[in-house]
């Protein structure tokens, strides 16, 4: 009998595809629930896709939000059991300088600050902290300041945060959860909470009763009937409550900037502070620089969040503290997002708590609605697990949760080594990246490579991406548009923003999704479209010069002749295959 209707309801209806919404479907599916879950975009768009890409404690919440770093330092290690393949150490240096009175003995405060976070650090199998002196921390990082006192090491843990929340998403549909990205919540509805539900979407109080949703590739409308109707929509969590006329649920948006440098810049991660004081971080993270973060409250667009000239000045001047040498770093990308910030008044955005809140709204007067609101991604799980035992406790169900006890897609004990490729001639750095990604299924890589020895071709050099993973993550992952699958293999996300792969992959992407070769300008200009909106607001310097050199060999030697250039800053009439119908932010809903 289908699901979703008024005779045969699912159990829970999510709204969302970030992390917590997919950490909520894997673990409600695991303890017997029938869910559906909606995403407008694609998966992991909004703050997770945003986040700084840490599984951590979250040292500098150690004094104001002591339970939010414990919390974070258990959940890392659980994580670490489930999904060990995108897990990789970040060690961290706190240099000191300058050789004054008073920075000798913040360096001793410091060194029992850390003794206190080295408490939880078994949690997250993290290594106690050691002191420096001046030679020992320059000898590590010889980019530091040649006035710094000495420093504090400390280590957290680098995590794919787009693969965390792709892997949640893909276990609970290989476990019976039926999954959409590019569906659009756009009504719900409602009935007098005695009867079956109407036919109308309405924010007028009564039982929530599922939701109406919007195919944005495909086009149309449909009922989707639920028990329990669960927004887990991050940042617009505020205003989708709001919009089913609930109140509780309320945020303080907060923005957040990085800055991404060519390569790895450092060879350790440095923690600075901004002017105003604010903790920062130059961290190396995959084959990139991370430099971040802002934290300031925002209360635009949450669809289109640009990045400022300002916030670019203030992040480099903070790292600029730690690293003199980050002017000579080419700046090739930027993230932007929100995160979904408890509200808190008289407060600074630094200052507000990085807890959650899980809101039934059965209490204002509509039931079967609840919310999930603020909250990191290192405590993802625990945060999935909590809203599931409310959800649980609704609907009569005890099973306990268990989503710490079995393996992730890809976390799956393997023997499989980068030599496994070599009979390709895959090398095996970019044979040891798509393991990364892939983990245990890696293999299923390999039986494509198997039978077709030429998709063991790199398709870009930057990351890098074969052909075989592409093929892969198309049929496999849910992708729907070629910009998807820079969340699945970080496509286009290397030096040269994917100028030299982007006719190739949409090749690739046409074949793969039945469309005609001619149509791949088209795909490659939305995917391009898309980059462009990341990079358009530091481009400077050398990466000007970078910029036209990859738009050169696009629209000439890479054979898009007779493309329009100026697609890139502009939608065309048509809308490309595979592309929807109306511009894909960078955020999520």
């Amino acid at each position: 009998m289908e699901l979703g209707t008024p005779e045969n309801p699912y159990d829970l209806v999510i709204i969302g595809g970030g992390i917590n919404g997919a950490g909520i479907a894997r673990d409600a599916v695991m303890r017997g629930l029938s869910v559906a879950l909606f995403e407008k975009n694609d998966f992991s768009t909004g703050a997770t896709w945003a986040s700084s890409g840490m599984i951590h404690g979250g040292i500098r919440y150690l004094e104001a939000d002591p339970n939010v770093t414990k919390k974070s330092c258990y959940d890392s290690g659980l994580i670490q059991q489930i999904a060990p393949h995108l897990l990789f150490r970040v060690p961290f240096l706190f240099p000191m300088r300058p050789d004054t009175l008073t920075n000798k003995i913040f360096l001793e405060l410091v060194e029992v600050y850390f003794d206190t976070y080295d408490r939880w650090a078994p949690l997250k199998g993290g290594v106690p902290h050691s002191r420096l002196n001046r030679a020992e921390a320059l000898a590590m990082e010889p980019g530091l300041p040649k006035d710094i006192i000495g420093a504090v090491t400390t280590d957290e843990w680098g995590i794919d945060s787009p693969r965390l929340t792709l892997i949640n998403i893909l276990d609970a549909q290989e476990r019976g959860a039926h999954v959409h990205n590019y569906h659009e919540v756009v009504g719900f509805l409602r009935g007098d909470g005695t009867g079956d539900a109407d036919d109308k979407t309405s924010t007028q109080r009564g039982a929530m009763r599922g939701v109406r949703v919007r195919d944005r590739e495909r086009g149309g409308v449909r009922d989707v009937h639920a028990r329990i109707t669960f927004n887990a929509t991050g940042a617009w969590a505020e205003r989708v409550a709001k919009s089913a006329g609930a109140q509780m649920c309320r945020l303080r948006p907060g923005k957040g900037i990085h800055l991404l440098l060519a390569g790895r810049v450092t060879n350790y991660a440095l923690i600075t502070n901004a002017v105003d004081g604010r903790q920062m971080f130059i961290a190396p993270h995959q084959n990139v620089t991370f430099v971040g973060t802002t934290d300031d409250d925002y209360w635009g667009d949450l669809d289109d969040i640009p990045v400022l000239e300002d916030e670019v000045k203030y992040v480099l001047d903070g790292a600029r503290r730690v690293f003199p040498k980050i002017d000579e770093c080419r700046i090739i990308d930027t993230i932007v997002g929100c995160r979904p910030t408890l509200y808190g008044d008289n407060k600074y955005e630094s200052q507000l708590s990085r807890d959650h809140a899980v809101y039934d709204h059965g209490e204002e007067g509509i039931p079967n609605f609840m919310s999930i609101a603020g909250g990191k991604l290192a405590a993802y799980r625990l945060m999935s697990e909590e809203a599931v035992d409310a959800i649980c406790a609704k609907l009569g169900n005890n099973k306990p949760g268990r989503t710490h006890l079995e393996a992730l897609p890809g976390g799956e004990a393997h023997d499989i080594s980068p030599e496994a490729f070599a009979e390709f001639g895959l090398d095996n750095y970019s044979a040891g990246r798509l393991i990364y990604r892939q983990g245990s299924r890696a293999d299923r890589v390999l039986e494509i490579m198997r039978k077709n020895p030429e998709t063991a071709a790199i398709v870009d050099p930057s990351e890098p991406v074969t052909e075989a993973e592409l093929r892969y993550v198309m049929r496999h992952e849910l992708v729907s548009q070629l910009d998807d699958c820079k969340r699945r293999s970080r496509l286009g996300q290397g030096l040269d923003g994917g100028w030299s792969a982007t006719l190739r992959a949409a090749e690739i992407y046409c074949d793969e999704k039945g469309y005609s070769q001619r149509d791949r300008f088209d795909v490659a200009l939305s995917f391009q479209r898309g980059r462009w909106k990341d990079r358009r607001d530091i481009i400077r310097n050398e990466q000007l010069a970078a910029e036209a050199v990859g738009q050169t060999w696009f629209f000439t030697a890479g054979g898009a002749i007779g493309a329009d250039p100026k697609s890139l800053l502009n939608d065309p009439a048509k809308t490309p295959p595979g592309a929807t119908s109306d511009p894909t932010s960078r955020e999520s809903a």
